[in-house]
Order: C-alpha cells, then structure tokens, then sequence
C-alpha cells in the first residue's frame, strides 16, 4: 500500500515500536511523575462533571477540538439558515413532498411565507433535517438521504460563499483551527464526459483506464470544467473570508479556521461515471492548492454502489498509482466511506458486503482514512476483523468517527459502536460531524457523544484532537517526532515549552515553513490555556 504520509517525512514505524527518528530527536522535559499532571488535573475535573450534563457541555464546547475531517458541505449548513436563505432568493416549497424550486413551481408555496406561519416553517425544518424524526431506523434513513434533494434549489453556488462562512464560522465557535469539506466540485461533468469514452467491450484494466484518463483529460470541455471549478473555489474562499470580517476588528472566529478541500465523486452511478469523477477530481487538485484529496459519498448500499465497488476500488488505486509515479505531480489523498452498512439496509443477497468493504478500501483504493467504519468487526475478507485491525494500525489508517450520525442513521451506539474496538488495537481515531446541519449537531456534540455514550475521559479525547490534526490531509510535516506519539517534539522545536511562544530560530524556521505542525502548535497552545484555567 502507498502511504503518502510518508510524503510528509513520516516513516511508518515498526510493530516493535522504534522510533523512526533515532536519536535526532529527544523527549521533551517531563514533569515530576509524583505531581499530577496540568493533564491529570482537568482529567479529574471533567470526571467530576459527569452528573451535570450541561456543565460537562459548557467544558467540551470551551476544549479546543483540532480538526474536523469529515464534513459534507452539502449537509453541514444549519436548516435555519438554508430555510433563510430560501426566503431571501424567492424559492418555494411544495408543501405535499417538501421540495424547493426556484423559480417557483406551480402549486408551491413561497418560502418567505415561514416567517409568519410557525407551523410551516416547522414543517419545513423537519422535512429538511433530521428534527424531532419519529420514524423507524430505516425511515430514518431513508428521510437523511431524501432531504439532501427537498432543499437543493436552496443551496445553489449563488450562496456557496455564505455556506463557507457558515460552517467555518460554527468551527471557530467550537474551537476548532482546521476542517476539510467535501464537495463535487464539478465531478459530475468528468463522469459525464467518461461514460461516452467506454465501451462495453472495453476490459476494466489498468492500461485501459489510463489510455481513458488521456482521452478524457485531453477533452476541451473537460479542461474548461477543471478552469471554471478553480476559478469558484477561489471566488468562494475569498468571499467567505469577506463575509467573516476576516482583517478587521470585527473578525469572526471562522477567520482563524483553516480549510482543505476533498472532491467527492457520486458513487451512485455507474462505474465509467464513477472513474471520470476522480479523474476530474486529481486533475482539480493539481490546480487549486486548497483541493487535497478525493473521496467516495451517497448511500453505500446503492445497488451501483454494489455492483461496482471492487472494480471502483481498483480504479482508484490504478489512478493513486498514476498520480504518486508521475514526476511532478501533487501528492493527492483518499479519504473513503467504508463500512457504513448495517445489514437492515442490505437486500438478503448483498449482505456479503458487510465482509470486505472496508479492507478493499484500504488495500485496492489505497485508503488513508476511513469514513465511519462501523461495520468493521463483520468483515471477514482476509484474515478477519481482528487481522483488519492490526493492519489499519501498521499502515497508520486513521478511522473518522461520526458518533450523531452512525445512532441516528445505523442504529450504532454504546457498546454497538466499534470505536472501543479501535482504540483497543491501536487504530488512529478522530471525531467528525459528517452532516451536522441536517443532523441538528456540531463537533461538541460529537465530544459529548464520546464522554457519555462511550465513556471516554478527558487524556482519550485529548488524544483524538490532536490525531485529528495528525492524520490531516493539510500540506507539511508533522511537529511530532513519531507518527501518533505526542510526547516527543521534532529536533527543531525540541528545546521548546509546548504551549508556549516558540522563541527559536529552528523552531520558528519549522513552524512557518510546514503548515501542519504550525496547527498542531496551535492547537497545543490552545490546549495549555484551557488548562491552565483548571489548575490552582
């Protein structure tokens, strides 16, 4: 398997445990092992805090959270502000199915009509998310997947900029310094264009899908696709940053979060379509610095979704391939749903897919993260889960937990929930939101998920923020020594007090010069103020 993190400067280490940096490196000062740490400290604070759920809130909303790696533009927009900006663009609503349209279809109602009827605009604000949702597991399933298409007229790229502000806005509020969305960025316009390149005939190899790439790329519309997407995303960053205040005494606290791109291809259609997508998608990346990586979204049991994914995996990884041996091209990652399947949503002859979905994603697409995860401890391909297990460990693949989502869509929770399991074997873990607008959530509440429904105390989740800016698809190298070990600083900054201003030549040199470790500082500063507060 292709690690790019190695990319990064990181050599995967042994299971013997060598640290791959030898002696370059040195641990940090330890405090006096008979004191109580700052960390143990706040440890017992938010023990104490168990049995008064809104102060144990208060203290993870005030925790400085790192990054939020598994977010979909799509759903990550609050539904009072969709429903706000519908009435604001003229749009209307059916209010029999719930469906927007602008301009307004015949029979519809106009959506500004919600600011007088509290009954229409609750209406509205259920059908649209997942609030007060009484139904079955699967209805509740079923009614997430549909709402995406009930409010799409509404989110159009006339408000992409809002929609930036809005979930960056909401990260800074939270105390986050990072976040990744994933969005189609025009994707849909290279599986247009790819389907009408193949043929029935044509063997599904590597050879051929790359002679197709060629084809593809060469295409005028193709490349005017690829033009017209980059020049969005640095209109949208920028006006995103304009509406924020960004620069100004006003400044929101979205300014201070930094944002990488994931374009995702629709894995609902078919698998030429499918192909074409993630062409599209590394040919983007090589153009907008903001775009780091690929990923695979909509229901994974879709019956295309089914029917293609060994062969998608293989593309993917042919594509990987290409891309990682081709001199001069940008490092691309892959973040991939896998395992988000429970069998109630299978048909009786597609339950095998519960056994391999995830191991595939990691050894033929070449995954460096795992979307959701959930069905891990079902599969079966290879040696097994507890083999899946130690591999996702050896080979540094981190899983993005979705506590919200995984109960309200899979029914997964409490001891139903893999992620003991994870932490048991070692697995890097990180919480995300996935859709927190339709959700009704935020990354907090994903922080509260894990203390109470999976018991995790204060050092876990402390553990799982800095994975998360660990395991980060942001440029640069790490400010820690050995991949997931968070005790030993790199050479450069190793004569610093984490937590503090770096106040070295080398240190600064470092920090400016690599992205990732200039957050990971960040964050690490951000930590010891929250501390400090804790102790007397």
């Amino acid at each position: 398997m292709n690690n790019k993190n190695l990319n990064l400067g990181w050599m995967v280490v042994a299971a013997l445990g060598m640290s791959a940096c030898g002696d370059e490196t040195k641990p940090n000062p330890e405090p006096n092992p008979a004191a109580p740490t700052r960390e143990d400290v706040v440890r017992d604070h938010m023990e104490s805090l168990r049995g008064d759920s809104a102060a144990l809130g208060a203290f993870l909303l005030a925790m400085p959270k790192g990054a939020d790696l598994h977010s979909h533009t799509s759903g990550a927009i609050t539904t009072e502000k969709l429903i706000e900006w519908g009435a604001e663009d003229g749009a209307c609503v059916n209010t029999t199915t719930y469906v927007a349209s602008n301009p307004c279809a015949a029979g519809t109602t106009p959506l500004a009509d919600a600011w007088a009827d509290r009954a229409f605009y609750d209406a509205v604000l259920g059908a649209w998310s997942m609030q007060n949702h009484t139904g079955s597991l699967l209805e509740a399933h079923q009614h997430f997947f549909d709402a995406f298409g009930k409010y799409g007229a509404v989110q159009t790229d006339a408000r992409n900029d809002d929609s930036y502000a809005d979930i960056l806005s909401r990260a800074g509020n939270h105390h986050q310094v990072y976040v990744e969305l994933m969005q189609g960025f025009g994707a849909s316009t290279g599986g247009r264009i790819a389907e009408g390149l193949f043929t029935a005939s044509d063997n599904w190899d590597a050879a051929t899908l790359l002679a197709k790439r060629e084809q593809l790329i060469a295409l005028p519309d193709f490349q005017a696709s690829i033009d017209r997407q980059a020049a969005s995303i640095a209109a949208t960053l920028k006006g995103a940053r304009e509406l924020l205040k960004c620069g100004t005494a006003q400044a929101d606290p979205g300014c201070d979060v930094e944002v990488r791109l994931l374009s995702s291809a629709n894995r609902t259609a078919e698998r030429a379509n499918v192909f074409g997508q993630w062409v599209h998608a590394y040919e983007l990346a090589q153009r907008v610095p903001e775009v780091v990586g690929v990923n695979l979204v909509s229901p994974e049991e879709n019956e295309k979704s089914l029917a293609y994914y060994d062969d998608e995996m293989f593309a993917l990884g042919t594509l990987d391939d290409f891309n990682d041996n081709t001199v001069g091209r940008k490092t691309v990652h892959i973040s991939l749903h896998a395992g988000e399947l429970i069998p109630a949503v299978l048909k009786a002859q597609d339950q095998q897919h519960l056994r391999f979905h995830i191991r595939n994603a990691v050894e033929k697409a070449h995954a460096e993260r795992i979307g959701h995860g959930v069905d891990v401890l079902g599969e079966t391909a290879g040696d097994g889960a507890a083999d899946l297990l130690r591999d996702m460990h050896d080979l540094d693949v981190m899983v993005e937990i979705c506590l919200t989502s995984n109960r309200v869509l899979l029914g997964a929770s409490g001891a139903q929930h893999p992620l003991a399991a994870y932490l048991e074997n070692k697995v890097p873990v990180a919480l995300a939101t996935d859709d927190s607008g339709i959700l009704r959530g935020d990354i907090t509440q994903e922080y509260i998920a894990a203390a109470t429904d999976q018991k995790l105390d204060y050092k876990t989740l402390k553990q799982m923020a800095r994975a998360s800016l660990e395991h980060a698809f942001v440029e640069g190298g790490s400010l820690w020594a050995k991949r997931d070990d968070f005790t030993t600083t790199v050479e450069a900054c190793a004569q610093e007090k984490l937590g503090e201003v770096a106040t070295s030549a080398s240190c600064k040199t470092y920090l400016t010069s690599h992205k990732r470790a200039a957050l990971q500082w960040k964050l690490e500063t951000q930590l010891a103020t929250f501390e400090n507060q804790f102790v007397k």
